[in-house]
């Protein structure tokens, strides 16, 4: 009997899972486009179909409760009201659920009802945010279609705002969305408190140990008492990470703990800093089709005489081509200005032209990123030698002004947008050169998303010169190469 008994139970062993992995599962959905790629992307069935535990009884089961399923997922898309028309077919091992949706008209918005409490109800006119606008800006309009997605969407964005603007600590204290299945409409009320308003507080600074806290502090356009704005924060950051001091860096301010503070509503500002290295040294290699073999050597020293300057040099030495340039850039003012010096030498030598450039200059910078401007003066002599003729110098003492436009999605890496520079370069003092001249560059690029994996990257470049005859060979233009004006 024993014996038996283990023989049926081997048998059912080795041939149920047999059946189970022999059969197979298919879900049949009709209905709307939009709700139709819904169902199939969410729907339990969908998910479960391919399970190697999947079996005739679960996949029952599963069906059985499929219309409610269907139900929770298409009401997310504004339809209430939905009739669904279900079967379940076996033929030979194949499992097929099929669905037949009919979804009845959406639902759409009949009322907005956004009630706002909290300090913003007594705001002084004129304060951002202001009441009007956030109504304005509401996303899920009057007689807009309902969908799930689009309520937490427009909650969402009517929280931000006030959240990155004088109110970081609002909150949602209550919302309804009420659908009325007989006129197929639902209305919506939102109850939002924005809390206090807050006001910035210090600057206190963490991880500095080889500069002065004015690289940090001069760098703040946030004053102690201002009221709070996000995008302060992110503009101070941003200056941070652009000074080059830094590896890393964080600037946050404290906005929960506002009331344990002895000032009320008073955020503090933190920023966090870990120091680049102080002296950087590189070594590169290369090869040019039109100067050589290229060696290359670079030394950068972040806090240059411990005075928090910081020093770019680099030695390139080519076949034809032989250039030392370095430059200073000094600590950002107070009032925003960046200052820096700059000199280099340079020989060339192709096609018969020896050319020798020495030049130091100065240079003061200003502005947002978006909108850059600067003014330079420099001094220059360049000696010419063309085979079978006289050396002969030019020297010139020039005045530079330059505007810098940007406006792209990302400063590091911008996939679209467009960079503009326009830069005049002249020299008005004919005492000190062989003559007067002016020089006007305009250059351009921009960037277009073609495809998720495909950008477009255009430029443009055009430039004239204005007494070229007494212009030196560095601001005259030639044609030939990817990077002349043609």
């Amino acid at each position: 009997m024993r014996k038996f008994l283990l023989i049926c139970f081997l048998w059912l062993f080795l041939t149920l899972p047999a059946q189970a992995e022999s059969a197979h599962y298919q879900v049949e959905v009709t209905a709307p486009a939009p709700l139709k790629e819904l169902l199939l992307k969410h729907l339990d069935m969908v998910k479960w179909r391919d399970n190697p535990r999947m079996n005739p009884a679960e996949w029952q089961r599963l069906f059985s409760i499929a219309p409610q399923n269907i139900k929770n997922l298409v009401a997310t898309e504004g339809y209430f009201s939905t009739n669904i028309i279900s079967t379940l077919e076996h033929q030979q091992d194949v499992y097929t659920a099929k669905f037949v949706i009919e979804a009845g008209k959406p639902t759409l918005v009949s009322s907005v009802e956004l009630k706002f409490t909290g300090e913003i109800s007594n705001q002084p006119m004129g304060a951002k945010p202001s009441v009007e606008k956030l109504r304005e800006a509401w996303l899920l309009k009057k007689d807009a279609q309902f969908r799930q997605d689009d309520w937490a969407q427009a909650k969402r964005k009517l929280l931000t705002n006030l959240l990155v603007d004088r109110y970081p600590n609002a909150s949602i204290s209550n919302s309804k969305a009420e659908v009325n299945p007989q006129t197929q409409t639902v209305a919506l009320s939102v109850e939002i408190d924005s809390g206090p308003a807050i006001r910035f507080g210090n600057t206190s600074i963490e991880g500095l140990k080889r500069y002065r806290p004015r690289v940090v502090e001069n760098l703040n356009p946030i004053k102690p008492g201002s009221i709070y704005n996000q995008s302060d924060l992110l503009t101070f950051q941003a200056r941070l990470q652009e000074s080059g001091y830094f590896q890393s860096l964080e600037v946050t301010a404290d906005t929960l703990n506002t009331n344990n503070s002895a000032e009320p509503n008073i955020a503090p500002i933190k920023v966090t800093v870990i120091e680049n290295r102080s002296i950087k040294m590189g070594v590169g290699a290369g090869y040019s089709t039109n100067t050589g073999p290229r060696l290359q050597l670079s030394l950068d020293d972040l806090n240059l005489f411990d005075l928090d300057w910081r020093l770019s040099s680099n030695l390139k030495v080519e076949q034809e081509s032989q250039i030392l340039s370095g430059e200073i850039h000094l600590p950002t003012t107070k009032a925003g200005y960046r200052d820096s010096l700059n000199a280099n030498v340079a020989h060339t030598s192709v096609e018969g032209l020896g050319l020798t450039i020495t030049q130091i200059g100065v240079k003061r910078a200003w502005g947002a990123r978006k909108r850059e401007q600067y003014v330079n003066a420099n001094l220059l002599t360049e000696s010419a030698t063309i085979d079978g003729a006289e050396s002969a110098s030019t020297y010139a003492a020039t005045l530079g002004y330059g505007i810098i436009l940007r406006h792209t999605d990302n400063d590091l890496n911008p996939t679209r947008g467009y960079l503009l520079n326009m830069q005049f370069t002249g020299a008005p003092l004919t005492s000190t050169d062989n003559g007067s001249f002016l020089q006007s560059h305009l250059k351009t690029q921009a960037y277009y998303p073609i495809t998720s994996s495909t950008q477009l990257i255009a430029r443009g470049e055009i430039g004239v010169v204005n007494g070229k005859n007494s212009a030196p060979e560095l601001f005259l233009f030639r044609a030939g190469g990817d990077q002349s004006v043609r």
